[in-house]
């Protein structure tokens, strides 16, 4: 119903006077109610009657209004729905249901904004269920300073700055940026090192050649290009490279359905002819996509005084898959270092530059299987990883200032993560390894469960460990642990059929060398594929699970005119 029916009807009764009178004063004041409703309100109605289009909501104040719903909404007789105030021209309210879960209907949530006196928005009543969820206090103090951080950071969920707060990490745009990453499965550090590549081609576009020279300065001190020089191929002697070669067997043992496995296996390297298996790691073809390896060809091809400088890096004009990545990248900066930005714009077009820059970042900032048993190589990984970006951030602003902040951008993201890597382990121990798989690099978060802020509790002598791998033939791989004294209870989810049996097969091996070592092992194996939450699996593992706020999500995408 529009506002200006409703003041139709006060004026009549008005004019009539005697019992009418009563009546004006309630479209009187329910009149102001809906007059002063600014957009982005919240207020709870009760649907009273549904008929056809038309529902009657009964208001908190006793008051019913008319509503008129858009085609193909439902609502049952009895809900009680809130609704948020989209727009109020003084003629014309629209509305829309508030979608927030359980908090919508809670009361609990409604008094204690109302106590706290803290506004009733969609942000605000998400803020409340999250605390709720996540067992924090919900005194007026605790709402007002929640609330205020929500509205310093309005860009960002409010539960992620609820949760932040929980986990006592500083709440700065930075930081939530990172977290919401990484609930959006997207806070490796390889991911945001893989940005940093993109970052630094956009630069060298629009600043020159010197942006790749500075870059390469610090990821390659004082090294100079060995034209011609070819990747050795080295034996790596580790799990990791006996499990791919299991699985290699096995998926050719499985037939040849969709063997997803055979067509990786026999696969050959762009110009080359040559299996990917034959080529060692740090080689061209092993890094490098189909297009990207065309796209670097290319790059030869067409920079006659570059070919002539490099010859060794070809073989009968074409780009040798077995060429050095490392030496290749080297080379490239030395000779386009003086270029200007218009001569390297149709350069760095494609892919190529772009993924030599990124699998040598890759490569440098990953480690082996066998590091990661020295001690204190994953924080000298994290240090040598910082110092870098604040290295390249100075030599980039020193010989390219106009562009700087592109990829100032780009390293402050890969600082982010490692500050809330830090950030995570004042109360969790959580370390994520970069590794350099044979075949491929990948990154492994190593998950332990125990909360530090109880560490003064009695321990029962039980450690719960996680271990979660994306790898390019496994897919997503999951392995829990628990142990307590010698009893080892594991736990193996694998992504798909084809890695559950294959694992499944060989467990006994893993098995039998955790008993040698004395240990009483129970393995367990499971293939329903079903991908670890960080937040929810991880740093909501003191929670206790269940719906706290009471009630389902009402979700509605509809408009209803008061």
């Amino acid at each position: 119903m529009e506002i200006r029916d409703l003041l139709t009807l006060y004026q009549n009764a008005l004019a009539t006077g005697g019992k009418n009178a009563a009546s004006a004063k309630g479209v009187e004041q329910l009149v102001k109610t809906l007059a002063g409703l600014e957009a982005g309100q919240i207020f709870e109605g009760t649907v009273n009657s549904v008929k056809g289009s038309q529902v009657i909501l009964g208001l908190s104040s006793g008051q019913n209004i008319t509503a008129r719903l858009d085609k193909g909404m439902n609502l049952l007789q009895g809900q009680s729905v809130f609704f948020q105030v989209k727009s109020n021209d003084g003629n014309t309210i629209s509305i829309r249901p508030v979608s927030v879960g359980g908090a919508a209907g809670n009361p609990t949530i409604q008094n204690a904004l109302s106590q706290a006196q803290v506004p009733m928005t969609e942000a605000t009543l998400q803020m409340v269920d999250e605390m709720m969820k996540n067992k924090m206090s919900i005194d007026s103090h605790s709402l007002s300073e929640m609330a205020r951080q929500v509205a310093l950071h309005p860009n960002a969920q409010p539960s992620s700055v609820v949760m932040l707060q929980s986990l006592n990490i500083p709440v700065t745009d930075e930081l939530l940026k990172v977290y919401e990453n990484y609930k959006a499965n997207e806070g490796a550090i390889l991911k945001d090192l893989s940005g940093l590549s993109e970052s630094v081609m956009e630069a060298a576009q629009q600043g020159g050649g010197e942006v790749l020279r500075a870059v390469c300065d610090v990821l390659l001190p004082g090294e100079t290009a060995m034209p011609g020089s070819l990747v050795e191929q080295e034996t790596v002697h580790s799990v990791f490279s006996e499990a791919q070669a299991l699985e290699q067997d096995s998926m050719a043992a499985y037939g040849s359905g969709s063997t997803e496995g055979e067509v990786l296996i026999g696969k050959e390297a762009p110009l080359s002819g040559q299996s990917l298996g034959e080529l060692p790691m740090g080689s061209l073809g092993r890094a490098l996509s189909d297009q990207g390896m065309q796209d670097l060809n290319q790059l030869f091809k067409n920079d006659p005084a570059l070919s002539a400088k490099y010859p060794g890096f070809l073989e009968n004009g074409n780009l040798k898959a077995d060429a050095s990545v490392k030496d290749v990248l080297l080379a490239l900066t030395e000779h386009l270092s003086g270029a200007k930005p218009e001569e390297l714009a149709e350069k760095l077009r494609g892919k190529g530059l772009k993924e030599l820059l990124s699998a040598v970042l890759e490569d440098k900032y990953t480690l082996e299987p066998k590091a990661l048993v020295e001690k204190g190589s994953i924080d000298k990984l994290y240090r040598q990883i910082s110092a870098d970006m604040e290295n390249i951030n100075t030599k980039v602003a020193q010989s390219a200032p106009a562009v700087a902040q592109t990829v100032q951008n780009a390293t402050a993201q890969v600082q982010n993560n490692l500050e809330f890597i830090r950030e995570v382990n004042q109360m969790y121990t959580y370390i994520q390894l970069p590794i350099k798989l044979s075949g491929q690099n990948a990154t492994g978060d190593l998950y332990v469960y125990r909360n530090k802020k109880k560490a003064t509790e009695e321990d029962d002598g039980e450690i719960s460990a996680f271990l979660h791998f994306d790898l390019e033939h496994l897919g997503s791989t999951d392995i829990s642990v628990k142990m307590k004294n010698k009893n080892v209870d594991t736990k193996f989810s694998m992504a798909d059929d084809v890695s559950f049996r294959l694992i499944e097969d060989n467990i006994h091996i893993l098995a039998t060398k955790l008993e040698e070592l004395g240990y009483n092992c129970r393995m367990q194996v499971t293939g329903d594929g079903k991908p670890v939450d960080f937040v929810e699996d991880f740093l909501k593992q003191d929670v206790p699970k269940g719906n706290v706020s009471g009630g389902e999500m009402l979700r509605y995408s509809f408009d209803v005119r008061a």
